[in-house]
Parts: structure tokens; C-alpha cells; sequence
């Protein structure tokens, strides 16, 4: 694949280091953080209230550290936007990784409760809104509308490279020592993302975030396919995000079997990762529509994988669904992501579009856990999942908007 050779090419800066260079590096070490903890943060949260209450309460407990976390994200959008202008996008993406550092830190420390879980939540609240809004800026300001699809599956297939054996060690710490010996490594990798931002240049930045043109942008015609985007991915990614590790486990019952079938599928998919982000591009160079019909296509196959999950309730029925899942995917989110940093580079103030993104996309991500903590006592239990992933498979159809953004 040539990836030294794609480095060089994509990545060199002749005023220093680059903001995606340095969010490359960054991303390498928060991947190793998430590969360890990432399948088993939900499980922590969930097995709060399932040791004491059962399925349904164990999933309210997610939904209660869900609720927290996305009604704060989306009060404090605009002033955190505020605080990423005033700080630049170097010291937000410092400041971004020591609250990560610390949400991993809390439960390492204190036993768990669900006064945890909240404090958790709202750390996570914040280390969302000053991280991501900094990094997604970086990346549309430095990246290149020709080769988006290159800087993302780059950045995936090193994720893949630097986290293939994280699930599994992550399920070794778990059976071995707890959540507590997990979580304690994950802080200090966390801690260790943060250095290589230090190096980059600094950037031009213009503020442009206001209540009234929150408002503006949410009745601007020409937004409207981005607003219903950005409102499906936060429905499914807040149920693909938490309650699909809680059902992989439900199935195979072992910290150690997830750990490792996530880790065997991540090594499978790094050529997939590699393929799909030069045949978007490709498509995209043509000027046509090829590239536009190849998201559509592959956001209807994913909802259709969605939806028919709770189909595969066996063990190995279940790996094998999860590595097609897993090899699909690619065709369907480097697009997503390509299209979403091509809407932020055109917008006048990328930073401005990140922070009204975020409050749209918390919407979706708020709304759908809301509704499931009043319904989830009235749904049948063997209804449940059927539910859950029906809600998310309508989330990425409501997705396909993004390709007006080729």
C-alpha cells in the first residue's frame, strides 16, 4: 500500500508540522486508549444497574449517562465553541486529551455508582465539545477536497495497525484485574496522545459562533439536508456507539471472546479501509454523480444490516454478521466523513459549522435516548433489539442527505 510513500505525499508541511500531521499522531495513541476501553465503557455503565435490576435496567443506566452527557453538549456547544476561538485549536486539542486522561482516570479510582457515571458524563460533555470541534476544524482547514478519502482511510488503517491487539489486551485486563487495572492504562496512553500537538503551526481561526446564527443555519434552506444528516448519525451512532457492545456481549458472554473477535475483524478490514478510501476519491475526481450513487447504495445495504440484527442471535452467526458489518462499513462512513469535511471547508467559519453541527447531531443522539427511557418499560422484552436497531437503521438512512455535499 505504499503508506510511507502516501505519508510523504499527503502530509508534509513546509511550516512545520501540519494539523493533520499532528492529529494523525494524536489519533494514533487515542486509538490505542479507545481499542482498550472502547467495547467495554458501556458494558462498565451497563452492568451499574443489570447486576441489581436486570436488561432494562442496565440499558436505563446508559441512557441516564447518555441523557447527561448530550443535554450538556448541546447547552454548551456555543460557549465551548467560544472557549475553542479564544484558546486556538492547538490548546483545545491539549486541553481536549486531559479531560479524556481524566474520564478514564475517574474510574480507575472510585468504586462504581451511578454518581460516577454522571461525574463521567459530564466530563465526557466537555472533553467532546473542546476536542472534536478543534479537530474536525483542523481537518477541513488543512485537508484537500481532492484527497479526503486518502487522509481518512489513512487515518483508519493506522488506527487499525496501532489497535489490532486493544480489544483483546483490553479483555485480558478486565477478566485479570478488573475495570479499574483497564481503565488505570488507558489514562496514562491517553495522557500520551496530547504531546505531539505541541508541534503544530497555528492557525488563522474566525469565530462566527452565535445563538442567531445557530438559528440562521437551521432555517437556511440550502442546510436542510445537512441538518437531517447530522441529526440521523447522532440517532445511530448514540445506539450503534453503546447499546451494540452490550448486545455483542449479551451473545457471547465473554470479555476475553469480544476482545479478540474485535481484534481479528480489525485486521481483516485494514485493506477494505485502504480500497474504499481511494475508490471514493476516485469516483469523486470523475465529476459525475458515480461517487454520490455509491453512498447511496451503501447507506441503504448498512440500514438493511442494522435493522436485521437481532437475526443473529448465536454465537458464531453473530461473528460472522459482525465481520460483514465490519467490511461494508468503509464504503459507507469514508464517504460520510469525506462529504463532512468538504460542507466544513466551504463554510465560512469551519469552527462556527462544527459547533452548530454538534448541537444538531446531540439532538439526535438526545432525542432517541430520551424517547427509549419512556418506552423501553412498555416495549416486550423479546422486542427490545429489534427497536433499538430499527431506530438506528432510520438514523443512517436519514444520512444519505451528505451526498449533496460532493
Amino acid at each position: 500500500m505504499k503508506l510511507v510513500n502516501f505519508w510523504e505525499k499527503s502530509y508534509r508541511h513546509r511550516e512545520g508540522l501540519s494539523g493533520i500531521h499532528a492529529i494523525y499522531i494524536n489519533n494514533l495513541m487515542r486509538t490505542l486508549a479507545w481499542s482498550l476501553a472502547g467495547l467495554f465503557s458501556p458494558l462498565y455503565i451497563f452492568f451499574l444497574g443489570y447486576e441489581q435490576g436486570g436488561l432494562i435496567a442496565g440499558l436505563k443506566v446508559v441512557i441516564l449517562a447518555m441523557v447527561v452527557e448530550r443535554s450538556l453538549v448541546m447547552l454548551l456547544s456555543l460557549p465551548l465553541g467560544k472557549l475553542v476561538f479564544r484558546l486556538g485549536f492547538k490548546w483545545s486539542i491539549l486541553l481536549g486529551s486531559f479531560l479524556l486522561s481524566i474520564y478514564f482516570l475517574l474510574p480507575s479510582i472510585f468504586p462504581r455508582s451511578i454518581l460516577l457515571i454522571v461525574v463521567m458524563s459530564v466530563v465526557a460533555a466537555f472533553e467532546i465539545l473542546i476536542y472534536w470541534i478543534a479537530r474536525l476544524s483542523i481537518m477541513s482547514l488543512d485537508g484537500e477536497k481532492s484527497h479526503y478519502g486518502h487522509d481518512i482511510s489513512f487515518l483508519a488503517i493506522t488506527e487499525r495497525l496501532v489497535s489490532i491487539l486493544g480489544p483483546f489486551v483490553g479483555g485480558y485486563l478486565v477478566t485479570r484485574g478488573g475495570f479499574a487495572s483497564m481503565f488505570a492504562v488507558v489514562t496514562v496512553v491517553s495522557i500520551i496522545s496530547a504531546l505531539p500537538i505541541f508541534f503544530i503551526r497555528d492557525h488563522k481561526i474566525t469565530d462566527g459562533i452565535s445563538f442567531s446564527g445557530l438559528v440562521e443555519f437551521l432555517k437556511n434552506e440550502k442546510n436542510r439536508h445537512l441538518n437531517i444528516a447530522f441529526f440521523g448519525q447522532g440517532l445511530n451512532n448514540a445506539i450503534d456507539g453503546f447499546f451494540w457492545p452490550i448486545y455483542f456481549f449479551l451473545v457471547l458472554k465473554s470479555y476475553e471472546l469480544i476482545g479478540g473477535v474485535a481484534t481479528v475483524v480489525t485486521g481483516l478490514t485494514i485493506l477494505v479501509v485502504y480500497l474504499a478510501g481511494r475508490r471514493f476519491d476516485r469516483l469523486r475526481a470523475l465529476g459525475g454523480d458515480e461517487d454520490e450513487k455509491s453512498f447511496t447504495l451503501a447507506t441503504w445495504w448498512m440500514a438493511l444490516l442494522t435493522v436485521t440484527r437481532p437475526f443473529f442471535g448465536g454465537v458464531m452467526s453473530l461473528i460472522s454478521y459482525d465481520l460483514v458489518v465490519s467490511l461494508s462499513g468503509p464504503f459507507w462512513w469514508i464517504s460520510y466523513d469525506s462529504y463532512l469535511y468538504s460542507a466544513g471547508k466551504r463554510f465560512p467559519s469551519p469552527l462556527a459549522f462544527y459547533a452548530y453541527r454538534e448541537v444538531i447531531y446531540s439532538v439526535g443522539r438526545f432525542s432517541v435516548v430520551l424517547l427509549l427511557f419512556f418506552v423501553l418499560d412498555v416495549i416486550p422484552v423479546n422486542l427490545i433489539w429489534w427497536v433499538l436497531f430499527g431506530l438506528s437503521g432510520l438514523g443512517i438512512a436519514l444520512a444519505n442527505g451528505m451526498k449533496k455535499e460532493s
